[in-house]
């Protein structure tokens, strides 16, 4: 995820390890140590706060 991050600050901390943001490859739930490969669906479902 670093070359996402290199988009700013608030992209760095959205992604820094321990942070509540869930992924998915190919509809299945997955953590930051799958590798992604071409012609992988890949989703990201960030936090939500609520009020």
């Amino acid at each position: 995820m670093s070359a996402t991050c290199a988009r700013g600050y608030a992209c760095a901390v959205a992604h820094a390890e321990g942070r509540a943001l869930r992924m998915a490859c190919d509809h299945v739930m997955m953590d930051a140590s799958k590798r992604i490969t071409e012609g992988c669906e890949v989703a990201f479902f960030p936090s939500v706060t609520g009020g």
